[in-house]
């Protein structure tokens, strides 16, 4: 399966029934990109990279969630050489200065699907789990044992009123 954006991806592949299912998925889609693995891999934790950017979304970013889907300027798999070079410790992306770099960053998730740009970002953040927690079942069919384990959500407990009476 071919797909112009990630997320579309990631979505098609937890839609399939069962774990061995979803792996099958993964790795058809990987056959085709070259950068699912990798996305995967980072997105996980399980290959720590350093960005060299600030975590979360650019403040100056900005985006047009009104575009449909697959109709974005460019994608992950377009912009791929330009991701790499935030990772390559040797680039020319680690030489220039930090506010350059945001800069640069900013005009990739700008060209990109509002969606898969959330996912772009929830993997230089190696959060991908957070956005996509049922891929944690399919890691260590992957081979893949360390990696950022999400932190549970807590429920927050309802508490009960203590009722004031006249004497207090």
């Amino acid at each position: 399966m071919k797909f112009r954006q990630a997320d579309e991806a990631f979505d098609w592949v937890l839609k399939a029934d069962g774990v061995a299912a979803q792996i099958d998925r993964l790795k058809q889609w990987a056959k085709t990109n070259q950068t699912a693995v990798p996305l995967v891999r980072w997105g996980v934790g399980a290959e720590k990279q350093t960005w060299g950017l600030p975590d979360g979304e650019p403040e100056s970013i900005k985006k047009q969630t009104d575009i449909p889907e697959g109709m974005g300027d460019t994608s992950i798999q377009m912009e791929w050489r330009r991701i790499k070079a935030f990772v390559d410790p040797n680039g020319n992306m680690q030489k220039i200065v930090d506010w350059k770099r945001e800069m640069n960053w900013c005009q990739i998730l700008e060209g990109m699907h509002h969606k898969e740009a959330v996912v772009l970002t929830a993997v230089k953040d190696g959060k991908l789990l957070d956005l996509y927690p049922t891929l944690e079942a399919l890691l260590p069919g992957l081979g893949i044992t360390e990696y950022n384990k999400p932190i549970p959500v807590k429920k927050k407990r309802a508490t009960k009123k203590k009722k004031v009476t006249a004497s207090e």
